[in-house]
């Protein structure tokens, strides 16, 4: 893999945990359903909230229309209200993937409403989310940016610079910055995160735990993909990465144990986190520890159900699996014996040990080349491979069945597999090896790296 191709790797990675409002918030969220409107077009309101309910887009749409046009008059004896309805018709556009038109149909929105509220009315809120997420999708993320800024300094105004109001805007700034690569931009977008939030429930509250493991984890991975070369400045930012990691960690595990002793269950997501930070920073004695506790927590909880134990088992023959560890089969097995025991929870069974499971490196499901290859015929790039999972989750007999790249991504392909690690198949009590598997490793080229055509 190439370092850029690596960097996007672990790009997608931050993105994966970032949990921001553009990821996860539905952009309907901030649809206004408490419109007041005549008795007709109550009616239809309510039924156009039981289209969007079941998606019924193309509907939704024609219904909105109708009722804005319905209520034309208010764009005179109530321009809020009518305003409302227009951003609704914005969201809805935007949800059905209708982008410039979303665009357009929120810059009118926002338009009426400023004339007719306070230039920092937090009503504008309502707007300015929708169109900044509209904005991204259309990759305009410098105006996406502004929008999010004009809402945050909104809640500002309202509420002071730690408004609590903030933490959405404050998700998808944090987002943007990710996305454009600027990754001390998106440090200290998570670093307010913590602020605003210990400002708003105490720093000793339990409210914060969930702020506190996120960013556990997303510095781990950030000192992950921080530079690995051998530059004294470079090893310094990752080890205070890491530091900040299990910091956030730390601080966690003491609010709970103060407030519900040594042995509660909700250690274990903190110390499940501090395992898999400890793993990403070598340290694999100090992960097992942490793992080790989580297990005890789980195992000495009259309360946990068997799922859960389950899981903690499987989570540390998972570690053991990782770094070579001998005691793995005898872990898996463990877990197996107590589905065995447990029939109500056979469905476990193919679920964890049905099939090879690949627990390292994540699969890709596509690389990119800095360019095209000179002997392509533009049809789709691709490897196809045959390889064997033995007992010990490492990969055998690797067996290259086609292709249409170079030799150089076989190299890499098979490099990737010889580090691969898997939970194995477990089949009627005894672990067993899984041969011919397939890999379809597919590869697409980055137009951004590429070199123009001469």
């Amino acid at each position: 893999m190439t370092p850029t191709n690596r960097i996007l790797l672990l790009f997608t990675m931050l993105l994966a945990l970032s949990n921001s409002a553009l990821a996860d918030d539905d952009i309907l969220d901030y649809y206004h359903h408490a419109v007041d409107l005549p008795g007709n077009s109550a009616n239809d309101l309510e039924r156009l909230a039981n289209l969007l309910n079941y998606q019924t887009l193309e509907e939704a749409i024609v219904l909105c229309e109708q009722i804005i046009d319905d209520n034309i008059a208010l764009q005179e004896t109530n321009p809020l209200a009518y305003s409302k309805l227009i951003a609704n018709l914005g969201m809805i556009l935007n949800y059905g993937e209708y982008y410039e038109n979303s665009l357009e149909i929120l810059d009118r929105a926002e338009s009426i409403m400023v004339r007719s509220l306070p230039q920092f009315s937090p009503h504008l809120i309502s707007i300015l989310m929708p169109k900044a997420s509209t904005l991204v999708s259309l990759n305009r993320t410098e105006e996406a940016r502004q929008a999010l800024r004009q809402a945050q300094h909104i809640t500002h105004r309202d509420d002071g610079v730690y408004s609590p109001d903030q933490l959405p805007m404050v998700n998808q700034l944090f987002e943007l910055s990710l996305q454009n690569g600027n990754v001390m931009d998106a440090d200290q977008q998570q670093f307010f995160t913590l602020r605003v939030s210990e400002r708003a429930f105490g720093r000793e509250s339990e409210a914060l735990l969930p702020t506190l493991e996120k960013l556990g984890r997303y510095f781990a991975y950030r000192a992950v993909a921080s530079s690995k070369s051998e530059d004294p400045a470079m090893r310094y930012q990752q080890e205070g990465l890491f530091r900040t990691t299990f910091e956030l960690y730390d601080r966690a595990i003491k609010i709970i144990e103060d407030n519900y002793g040594p042995n509660d269950l909700r250690l274990v997501n903190s110390l499940q986190g501090v395992a898999q930070a400890r793993l990403m920073q070598r340290e694999n004695s100090k992960s097992e520890q942490a793992l080790e506790r989580a297990l005890f927590v789980i195992e000495r909880n009259p309360t946990t159900d068997l799922p859960d134990r389950i899981e903690a088992i499987i989570k540390m023959g998972d570690l053991y699996t990782l770094t070579s560890d001998s005691r793995a089969s005898e872990t898996y097995l463990r877990a197996w014996n107590l589905m065995e025991e447990n029939p109500d929870y056979n469905w476990l069974k193919t679920q964890a040990f049905g099939a090879p499971t690949r627990l390292y490196p994540r699969a890709q499901s596509v690389v990119y080349l800095d360019r095209m290859p000179s002997k392509a015929d533009g049809s789709k790039l691709f490897i196809d491979a045959e390889y064997t999972v033995r007992v010990d989750g490492k990969v055998g007999d690797v067996k290259l069945l086609a292709k249409n790249v170079p030799n150089e991504q076989v190299k890499r392909l098979r490099s990737n597999l010889s580090q691969a690690r898997f939970r194995p198949r477990i089949v009627d009590g005894e672990i067993v090896e899984t041969a011919n598997l397939i890999i379809h490793q597919t590869f697409r080229v980055n137009e951004a790296l590429s070199p123009p055509p001469r």
